[in-house]
């Protein structure tokens, strides 16, 4: 093979092995699970969303904001979790934005999920900050 078809071939493998790698290191940013190289098969997402009362502070939000962040981060059978207030999407007949702040929390399985509900930073969490909140929706995934 002549060296200048040898360069282009050695080249053209370089390039698309870079591609390739580009490709994988940006789904890896964007995918939310992709931090951790574990089977998430079986996983439990747990996922809480608050309203607050009529007429509570930005002060007592903040607060409310600080309070999850200190719970969350206290209860070790957490794998991930995620703070969350209604996005900037525009308004459509599916989508709600009435929530206050959202919660994202991801188990290893049911029974971590079952520990940190009875955590001792759990109950320290709702006898805090239940008393800003109107209601709490609380909906669990799987997943697959």
């Amino acid at each position: 093979m002549n060296p200048r078809r040898k360069f282009i071939k050695s080249t053209s493998l370089l390039v698309a092995a870079a591609g390739t790698f580009g490709y994988h290191v940006a789904y890896t940013k964007n995918n939310m699970y992709s931090n951790k190289s574990v089977n998430k098969k079986g996983m439990l997402q747990h996922n809480v969303y608050f309203w607050f009362k009529e007429g509570v502070s930005e002060k007592d939000k903040k607060g409310f904001e600080n309070g999850l962040k200190k719970f969350l981060g206290a209860v070790k059978e957490v794998q991930e979790y995620e703070i969350g207030i209604p996005a900037g999407t525009p308004d459509r007949e599916v989508v709600d934005k009435s929530f206050g702040y959202s919660i994202f929390v991801r188990f290893k399985n049911v029974d971590d999920h079952n520990v940190y509900q009875k955590h001792t930073a759990h109950d320290e969490f709702i006898n805090n900050f239940s008393g800003l909140w109107a209601r709490v929706l609380v909906m669990d995934s799987e997943i697959m």
